[in-house]
């Protein structure tokens, strides 16, 4: 059968395939995070109640920001689920007393915005969520920690209530494995939905950097990483798709790619392993932590991208140094339950430098950055495409503005005016391999060529793809290239 052929064969059964799809399979969900909430906020200048760039977010921030999933939903659109994905108290003045009303004030609004509607909240803890910060004993028989996730599952003014939904969404299938959040703050919820979706909300703190308690010698701590290759297995026995979201991401920062990484360097492998290993079932991975707006492509050893990673932008609008401050931003995905991928998200931004700032959309990501939809492949070509190109189709001017929500970047070494326009620079290097690299060997090779030449061109992930299989492409695939393609462009008309 000539190529042709192939195609018209194979968009035929494509297109009775996306009709045979119902409306049903498609579905929402928010993700807020890191609020950072400062409750003893005063007014003292001219921002009134909305505070400023040099301060956590203040409690008038915070409620708008629930207020307005809140106010759409009253509008008729409902979504399977909220993430709540950590850091709850400020970065200022931090004490237990603090960090326990923070966390107490931000569940009581999530409670009164959406408790009346039945809403499934999913909350995570960020590393944020503790006194002493940063602090978590990766030790199965520990009484801090034990007495820190007993008190969020147990306390009727904190998450009490999410967490009881939680386990009852997993005890009532018996195969299905049950993690205890009251000694390990760390949970599965099985979204009851035709096809059921899971979550793994997953303890990340145990293997995060700054946590001073991390001990390398643990080869698993808190069974976790067995927990979620159970999980991962018990789903991909009975085709149900997964969403694993994390407060600290795997990888490294845009910003500090040389100098930091944020997981210790042996969980961070096994984290990959995972994300690359359960690729056909795993949707895409939900983080946190960086403030900033950004993502992550996950390649498979021969570079071949197989997941994706978004790191959600944060409600507190605080400078951080050599980066720059932020706009208040949330963000709303659409997803298809039965095939498993995300089609878009729409983000919407504070603008705290107007007067009397209101929620506005900011962007969409398909139509902003030309895409079909935001799997692992498309993400990828978004990629090639900055990699190559200075601004191909103003695509880099449009993510380098939403990084921040609009702010300015900090005029730092490698970007000496706040800017990155140049696909031949340090700056843009860093940024390169930060986004597709979260495996130690793929990034210090990567960031390895950022400092060989003022002017550094990396390959492109296709190039690096074809230089793994030795060969070329179209010689090598002939219809499987073909069959690719089609479907791509199957699964974005679906």
């Amino acid at each position: 059968m000539t190529s042709i052929y192939w195609v018209l064969y194979i968009f035929q059964f494509g297109i009775v395939f996306c009709l045979a799809q119902s409306s049903g399979d498609i579905g929402t969900f928010w993700h807020l995070t890191d609020f950072h909430v400062n409750l003893s906020y005063k007014v003292e200048n001219d921002s009134g109640l909305w505070g400023n760039y040099s301060q956590d977010a203040g409690r008038l921030v915070a409620f708008s920001a629930i207020k307005l999933v809140s106010d759409m939903v009253f509008g008729g659109d409902r979504p399977d689920f909220i993430l709540w994905g950590g850091d709850a108290a400020s970065h200022q003045n931090v004490s237990l007393e603090n960090v326990t009303e923070s966390l107490t004030y931000l569940s009581k609004q999530f409670r009164r915005a959406y408790g009346l509607k039945n809403l499934i909240l999913i909350p995570l803890v960020g590393n944020h969520d503790l006194f002493p910060v940063n602090e978590m004993s990766p030790i199965t028989e520990d009484y801090n920690r034990y007495w820190w996730c007993e008190q969020l599952a147990t306390d009727e003014k904190l998450w009490k209530k999410w967490i009881e939904f939680a386990k009852a969404s997993v005890n009532r299938i018996p195969d299905l494995p049950k993690p205890d959040f009251d000694k390990f703050c760390y949970q599965s919820w099985l979204l009851e939905m035709k096809p059921p979706v899971l979550v793994l909300a997953v303890n990340s703190l145990v293997w995060y950097t700054n946590n001073p308690l991390v001990n390398e010698s643990i080869e698993d701590p808190l069974g976790q990483f067995k927990w979620m290759t159970d999980s991962l297995n018990w789903a991909r026995a009975k085709h149900v798709k997964v969403f694993i979201t994390m407060h600290v991401p795997v990888g490294v920062p845009e910003f500090s790619p040389n100098t930091y990484r944020h997981l210790k360097p042996k969980y961070n492998e096994k984290l990959v392993t995972i994300l690359r290993g359960y690729s056909d079932v795993i949707i895409t991975t939900l983080a946190s932590h960086q403030h900033i707006d950004t993502f992550r492509v996950v390649l498979n050893e021969r570079y071949h991208p197989v997941g994706t990673i978004f790191l959600g932008p944060s409600v507190d609008h605080f400078h951080l140094d050599e980066i720059g401050s932020t706009n208040p931003r949330i963000r709303q995905y659409t997803y298809n339950r039965k095939a498993g991928k995300v089609m878009d998200y729409a983000q919407y931004m504070l603008d705290l430098s107007q007067e009397g700032p209101q929620w506005k959309l900011e962007y969409r990501a398909k139509e902003t950055y030309k895409l079909q939809n935001l799997n692992a492949t498309e993400l990828a070509h978004l990629l090639d495409e900055v990699t190559e190109n200075d601004d191909p189709n103003n695509k880099w001017t449009e993510y380098w503005y939403h990084q921040l929500g609009g702010r300015p970047h900090d005029k730092t070494k490698i970007s000496p005016n706040g800017e990155c326009p140049e696909a031949k620079s340090v700056c843009r290097c860093q940024q390169i391999c930060a986004i597709r690299h979260v495996d130690k060997k793929g990034v210090d090779a990567c960031l390895k060529v950022c400092t060989e030449s003022e002017k550094p061109q990396l390959d492109t992930i296709a190039q690096l793809e074809e230089k793994a299989k030795g060969g070329s492409t179209v010689v090598r695939l002939g219809r499987g290239a073909i069959f690719g393609l089609v479907i791509s462009v199957l699964m974005a008309l679906c």
